[in-house]
Order: C-alpha cells, then structure tokens, then sequence
C-alpha cells in the first residue's frame, strides 16, 4: 500500500494553472501595451447572476455587465444542477490560491479544519453576504461585489468601484484564512459559493421562485427583496441541516467498498476536507468533483465517475460548457436599459435608429444619463442602450423627424475647446476648417484636445455638426502645419495622457478628410469672441418674479477667469441668499470677462452680494443634497455696479 500520494491531478491542475497563466499574461500585455484595455470581469459568472436578477427586476443590466457574463451565469447554474460546482473546483482563481495556500499550511502544519458546530454556525456569513451583494446591485443597478472582491481589487488596481478597506480586508482573510484553516473564504464567505450551494437544492429555488412568480401574475405587489430573503435562508438551513446535494446531479464519486483498503487518503487529500473514505457515493454539498480523491487512491477501480474510469468527465464537461457559454453569450445581447415612455401606439409606428460608436455609453450610469437627456426631446418615445459595443436605439416620432439625419444631429453635441492659452505677443491667429471621419463622442473632444495640446501649436478648436463633422482648429499666425503634418496628427491611432495623476491610454482611429488651406485670419478679440461659453445659470424660482424688481450686480472676472471650472461653487455660495437668482458671464468691448448677478431689490442688496464674493469661505451644496464649506479661491480687486434689469448684457 502506498502511504503517500505522489501522482498529479492533470485534469485539475491543467485548468487552474491555464487561468493564473491567462490572468498573468494579461497583466503583461497591460503593462507592456497601454493601450490595452482587458475586461477581467468578462466571463464572470457571479456578475453575470447579478445582472439578470438586475433586469429581471429592474429591466436594466448591472454595471458593465453583457449577455456574455449572463450566458456564464446561466451555464454555471446548469453545470451545478446536472454535474456539481465545477466553477469552485476548475477555474475560480480565489479557490486556486486559497488551496494552494492551504497546502502551504499543511506544510508547516499550522492548518486546522474547522468542523461541527462552529462549521455550521460560519457558513451563515456567505449567505448574508450573498443577500447584502443581490440585495444592493438589484437595488441600485451597480455591482455591489466589486467593492470588496478580492480578485477584482486585485485585477483592476484597486479601481475607483473598489472600497479599499473592504478589499483589503477581503484579501487579508483569503490569504490568512486559507493558511490557517482550510478553504475560510470559500466555505465561509464566497457569495458565489453560497449561490452554488443554492443551486444544488435547485427545487428549493425554483419553487420559491415559481410562487413569487405566481403571486405577481395574480396581480399582488411583492417587493423581490422577500423571495430573495426567503431563498438565502432557506439555503443556509438546507445547506447545515442536509450538507449533501439534493438534485438530478448526473454525476458522482463513488467508492467500491470491495476493492477500498481504507487507506484514507481519499479523505486526506480531498481540499473541502470531506471524509471520502466513509461513504459509497460522495453527495456532500462541498464536493466540486475535482477528482483529487481519485488521484490519491492507490487501488485500482475504487474510487470512481458513476463506478466507471471517466476521471475526464468533469473536465470535458466543463470545457464543453465554457465554449457554449461564451459562443451563446456573442450570438445575441441584452440592453443595459431599455426605456419606454411613449404610448403603446407610438412605439409600435415608431421608427428606430441604431448609433453605434458612443464610447460614453459604458456602464449603466452613462446608459440611464443619455435616456433621461433623451426624455426631454420631443418626438423620442425610448432608448435602448448597450454597453457592449457602445451603441444605442432610439424609438423616434417619424412625423416629427423626417430623417434619421436629424436624430444623429441631435445626439451629437458641438464643442469649443481651448487648447492653451495664447501669448501676449499674439495679434493675429487662423482659423483652418477641416472635416474628420470616425469622431462623434462626447469622448472625442477630449482626446483630440489631448493629442493637439501633445503635438500641436493649435491654440483652440471648435466642432459642428456634419458627415463627417466639422472642426475648426485656430492657429497663431504663421504657426499652421501643412496638410501632411495635420494628418499625421489627427490619424495618430493611440493617444497616452495623464489625469489626475494616473496615466491613460486610448486607440483612436480619426480620419482627416478634408482641409482648407485658406484659412479665416481673426483679431485677438475676435479670437477671443469666438471661442468664449458663457455661464448661465438660473435658480431660486427666477421665473416667478417679474422684471420690475430684479436688478444685476456687474463686476469682472478677469482675475478669475483660470478658476471657469469652479464657477459652480461660487454660483452655489451665492444662491443660499434667496434674494439672489440668476448668475450670468459675459464679455465687454474690451473682451473682459465679466459677470451679472442678478437679484430681487426687495430680498437683498448689492452689498450683501459684493460680501458674499470677498467672504473668506464658500458654502456650497452638492448635487446629493450634502452641504459644505470650501475656501474661497476668487479674487474681486474691482468694485462693481449696479445695472437695469434686463440689459443688452445679458442677451449678448
């Protein structure tokens, strides 16, 4: 008899070693490509879960989620009803690490199994964590497992959807826990380890589930937060109270009492700590059919598949269901919000119209912003948007748009971006017209604003509407590149730009189509004209009053003119005096900058206006409703006046 097993589980270790590879590769290619962009959370079957329950709830998709995470999601809860968790046993990273971790525990033999009552008492946790994840994500549409997952922590740098102190210690207990006691996250904590476990008592689901269903058909309101209670809790006390799977599960291991020499190491090399050597046929809810107990057994035809030699089974299962998922999850996709506010009538005569490269529509926030934007024009009955390829459908009013021309000219949205400031020795500038294909995100500004600023002398450039648009690029004088040295800019196909202290890389794919050569010579004030945007902002019921009783406090902001960006907080500081009601900048003949603050003379005074801009702090209300005081950054070396109300300044 052998006293030790010194055979490889190839079947297993294959798949495990194959992700950690894949994981690792892509981390090079990141760091040595940066304009790669990986999605790790591509093929996430637990994302993928989140999701539909998202829109079966909601009608909207978590986050970044695609029909391809959901077909995952969806073959994960087939392979676990017909075979077993071959997810937690094959493929999921964390459990690779946590076994691994747990031999290096063994090794030093500092690792205990927990076991008993305590076992059962801590296998609560996963389900309260997997009630929190679905409860949250269904709630607001956002992944709430992103905020402490350990392998997307990890994977994505610890991104801005990351709670650090969540994640980290998330990772602390994987890596501490898989240590010391055997398998802690996966037994005690994995939401998806719970799910799984759901899924084995697949009729407890689905029955649940059915009378939900029902209830609803009948017309009853029912919050989905109480099948989904119901079905956590009932998991947890099935899980404690059987700990064997209940199911059609097509396959097991099965031991022959006959040929079994009771060597035991089946059960000491089973990572779920299962004793293999007590049983005839392994039904305990832990098991994942990772087929390591078969691998340890020293005796020929004893342990086995269904009594038969078929150790390839699980893993060709779980290759087949992998390529089925992905395949399925390409052939068709599900929006990420599909919204409809026209009548029943109007949406069945309506026309359709298909966008597709709007690289702002990335995620369920940017999704639910453009519908609500889209709300507000007449003629648009819904938005169906998908994050996948960034594209959207628009349900639109044929009488009211007579071509879909006019639909695309109202997603797009022409911009002025000054590029840097001009130098005082400039008199004179250019303005160049040219027409450039593939550019109509908002998105595109950006980057052409970066890859101008990078290698360019442009000072500025404004876009407008066309097939293909229309942008004017302004020049000093004498300062234009030729066309060749344009189009090599403009063509560039990556771009690297740092914000915020993080650099970013993006593949850009631009196309100059057309470039006047005979460009529109314009003053520094024209210039200056040209390129200026207003601030117009209205508040505290100005509609209601009439013209009679408001007047406009007049003062430069030339001295503040760096600062455009935070306009707002002053604008915010100004608005706690209900007096004031309007806040408007403009340019003088002269091309200074200045502003009107217009405000009701039976509410407040010019004085306490001027007061309220030379105080030492702002008090600011943010678009939560959260207030606070910031120091104020604005400088008023001026005085200023008091004007009529309404005046040509104001309509400028």
């Amino acid at each position: 008899m052998k006293v030790f097993n010194s055979r490889k589980n190839w079947y297993k270790d294959f798949f495990q070693i194959a992700i950690l590879l894949i994981l690792v590769f892509i981390g090079i290619r990141l760091w040595l490509d940066k304009t790669y962009a990986p999605d790790f959370e591509a093929y996430c079957p637990l994302g993928g879960l989140q999701a539909l329950g998202s829109y079966l709830t909601r009608g909207s998709l978590a986050c970044t989620m695609t029909s391809a995470q959901i077909m995952m999601g969806i073959i994960l809860i087939v392979g676990i009803i017909f075979f077993s968790k071959l997810f937690c046993g094959y493929i999921c990273p964390l459990g690779t690490v946590g076994e691994w971790l747990g031999k290096l525990g063994d090794k030093f033999k500092i690792r205990s199994t927990i076991q008993g009552w305590p076992d059962k008492a801590l296998r609560l946790l996963k389900y309260g964590l997997l009630f929190a994840t679905f409860y949250f994500t269904l709630q607001s549409s956002e992944l709430f497992c992103k905020k402490f997952d350990p392998y997307y922590a990890v994977t994505s740098g610890f991104d801005t959807d990351v709670e650090l102190l969540w994640a980290i210690g998330a990772i602390l207990v994987l890596v501490l826990g898989s240590v010391f006691l055997r398998l802690f996250w996966c037994k005690y904590l994995c939401p998806l380890g719970a799910a799984s476990n759901i899924f084995k008592f697949w009729w407890w689901f689905a029955g649940i589930l059915g009378i939900y269903i029902v209830i609803i058909l009948l017309g009853t309101s029912l919050h989905w937060v109480w099948p989904l209670a119901v079905i956590t809790a009932g998991g947890f006390i099935l899980e404690v109270w059987r700990m064997k799977k209940a199911g059609p599960g097509l396959v097991h291991i099965t031991r022959n009492k006959e040929t079994c020499i009771d060597c035991n190491l089946c059960s000491k090399n089973c990572p779920q700590g299962i004793d293999v050597a007590l049983v005839e046929k392994v039904e305990h809810v832990d098991c994942n059919l990772c087929g390591d107990c078969i691998t340890a057994c020293p005796e020929t035809n004893t342990l086995q598949i269904n009594s038969r030699n078929m150790r390839w089974l699980p893993a060709t299962v779980l290759t087949v269901l992998i390529v089925a998922g992905i395949i399925l999850g390409t052939r068709w996709e599900l929006p990420t919000i599909d919204e409809k506010w026209g009548t029943k009538e109007q949406i069945e005569q309506a026309g359709i119209f298909t966008q597709e490269g709007l690289k702002n529509i990335k995620c369920f926030g940017s999704a639910s912003a453009f519908a609500n934007q889209m709300r507000t024009v007449k003629g648009i009955y819904g938005v169906a948007a998908y994050v996948g390829n960034h594209s959207v459908k628009i349900y639109y009013d044929k009488n009211v748009f007579e071509d879909e021309e006019e639909i695309q000219k109202l997603l797009f949205t022409p911009a002025k971006r000054v590029i840097r400031p001009i130098g005082q020795e400039v008199n004179e500038l250019e303005k160049y017209t040219t027409t450039v294909d593939k550019f109509f995100d908002p998105m595109d500004v950006y980057y052409l604003q970066q890859l101008m600023l990078q290698k360019s002398k442009a000072v500025a450039f404004e876009t407008k509407y066309a097939c293909p648009v229309i942008i004017h690029f302004y020049y000093p004088a004498g300062e234009a590149p030729s066309v060749e040295e344009l189009e090599e800019i403009i063509e560039s196909r990556t771009l690297t730009y740092t914000a915020s202290g993080q650099e970013f890389h993006v593949k850009l794919n631009y196309e100059l189509m057309s470039f006047d050569e005979n460009p529109v010579i314009l003053s520094r004030t024209d210039y200056i004209r040209a390129m200026y945007t207003p601030t117009v902002m209205k508040f505290n019921k100005f509609s209601s009053f009439t013209e009679d009783v408001l007047r406009q406090y007049r003062i430069s902001m030339e001295e503040n003119r760096a600062l455009r960006s935070r306009y707002s907080y002053l604008i915010s500081h100004l608005s706690n005096d209900e007096g004031v009601v309007a806040f408007e900048t403009w340019l003088d003949s002269l091309g200074t900058e200045m502003a009107s603050i217009v405000f009701v003379d039976t509410l407040t005074t010019a004085g306490q206006i001027d007061a309220a801009l030379r105080t030492d702090s702002l008090r600011v209300t943010y678009s939560g409703g959260r207030t606070g005081v910031v120091e104020n950054p604005f400088t008023f070396s001026g005085s200023g006046e008091t004007a009529d109300y309404p005046d040509n300044n104001l309509n400028h």
